[in-house]
């Protein structure tokens, strides 16, 4: 390589030249790499919306107060499997290609989704989560494939674009799952033509959750081109093969820093995942909103678009007035209203007006999605604090084990706290709700000390 490149190759990320102007991206691809963040979303939240309903009905547990436990094993049992393979999914992409590791997931993701629809039981589906997880790499690969398609005129809007999709197939998922789920009840004739969907009643949902990655893994096999550069031959015995960046470079301070920050960011995130269909499904006497299953699709459709809809409309331009580390701060504060706001939309709901029940359970998720804004602030703050653009996947790679670590505690810790606060009415039911704010604070705490 040459001196000039390897100059190029080890500038700091946020040594750009002012007059450059943005490379291209290619469309196509990045469509392809949109596609396929989508699916994993779609897979890993189907069930949610009716996860506590089939809790009871495969008799995991009797009394809907109780349901919250093993919601909790359910909803953390991918990450914890996840875990244990994602470096192993990584470095596998490092020698076999990015593609082969991508179109594995996907599949994997496919499987695990239709299986679940056939779950009689918790332990099967605990089974079929635990091998989502453990086959499931995707998100860290598609970031490297992502970071080897851009340059630093272009990072920023690239980076962008995966909370969009994530809350795309979070929108998906959420209609799904709640439309089509116990389809004997909403949709007889058509459970009487296919019986099938009458033994197995959330079945239905999950073979159309389980097209989108199969979908997804054709269409990669096909079109998706492979990004991992080959290795490097030089003609020269003497020249120096191309050295990872020293791990003192990647643990700086300052990227531990940011990582802690997104740690608590994510098991905030993770947490209003968990909790939210849980709170929606709890009866309001017990400190919930008693909705079905459509109306727990429907409140996570909306949540996933005002998402969307903050994410496109008013990011780009408060990024662009703000700077992103200044509006990170800014947003990191939205959280302590939308978990103060909840237990006050139960007290609406005691009340029995279902038309202010859902007015300020959508202020409390306008807060929700200001706050998961932060979420592209940060990746857009570990890109530019990463030393050099070989770091970049190393430093991707530290910041989705930080993700998946926490997602491990988030949805399933706040699902059983949720279930303990209600039944053993600590503070009145609103242990939750304490515990939530203070995590908020120290959110809070964590951005403010950040520094450029």
């Amino acid at each position: 390589m040459s001196a000039l490149a390897n100059d190029t190759e080890t500038q700091p990320l946020l040594a750009k030249d002012p007059q450059r102007r943005a490379t291209p991206l290619p469309k196509f691809q990045l469509a392809l790499i949109c596609f396929l963040r989508i699916t994993e979303p779609i897979a890993f939240l189907v069930c949610f919306p009716f996860l506590n309903q089939m809790l009871l009905d495969v008799g995991a547990v009797d009394d809907p107060k109780d349901v919250g436990w093993p919601a909790g094993i359910i909803e953390s049992i991918f990450s914890i499997t996840q875990l244990t393979t994602v470096f192993y999914w990584g470095s596998l992409s490092d020698r076999w290609g990015r593609k082969p590791i991508l179109i594995i997931g996907s599949i994997g993701s496919a499987i695990s989704a239709i299986m679940f629809g056939f779950s009689k039981s918790l332990t099967m589906m605990i089974v079929t989560r635990s091998f989502n997880g453990l086959m499931n790499g995707n998100v860290a690969v598609l970031k490297c494939i992502m970071a080897e398609i851009c340059d630093e005129t272009n990072e920023s809007r690239a980076f962008s674009l995966f909370p969009v999709m994530l809350n795309l197939g979070t929108l998906i998922a959420s209609y799904v799952g709640g439309e089509y789920a116990n389809v004997g009840r909403h949709y007889p004739n058509f459970a009487n033509t296919f019986p099938i969907f009458k033994t197995y009643p959330y079945l239905l949902p999950c073979l159309i959750a389980g097209l989108f990655p199969l979908l997804s893994s054709l269409a990669a096999f096909i079109w998706l081109e492979e990004t991992l550069p080959p290795p490097s031959i030089s003609s020269d015995p003497d020249a120096v093969p191309d050295e990872p960046e020293p791990l003192k470079d990647i643990f700086t301070t300052k990227i531990n820093l940011i990582m802690v920050s997104f740690g608590v960011l994510s098991l905030m995130g993770s947490a209003i995942m968990g909790i939210h269909p849980l709170f929606c499904f709890t009866p309001a006497i017990d400190g919930g909103l008693g909705f079905s299953e459509k109306n727990i699709g429907n409140a996570m459709s909306v949540r996933a678009v005002l998402i969307l809809v903050v994410q496109l409309v008013a990011f780009p331009w408060l990024q662009r007035k703000i700077g992103t580390w200044r509006l990170y701060k800014i947003l990191m504060f939205f959280w302590i209203p939308t978990f103060l706001g909840l237990p006050f939309v139960n007290l609406i709901a005691r009340g029995g007006n279902m038309a202010m029940v859902w007015v300020s359970l959508t202020l409390t998720l306008v807060c929700a999605a200001i706050g998961n804004m932060a979420f592209v602030c940060n990746l857009l703050m570990v890109n530019q604090a990463a030393p050099s653009r070989r770091s970049l996947g190393a430093i991707n790679g530290y910041s989705q084990v930080v993700s998946s670590f926490v997602r491990t505690l988030g949805p399933g810790g706040a699902s059983i706290l949720f279930a303990v606060s209600i039944d053993k009415q600590i503070w009145g039911g609103n242990l939750i709700w304490v515990v939530c704010t203070a995590t908020a604070v120290i959110g809070v705490w964590s951005g403010l000390v950040l520094r450029k």
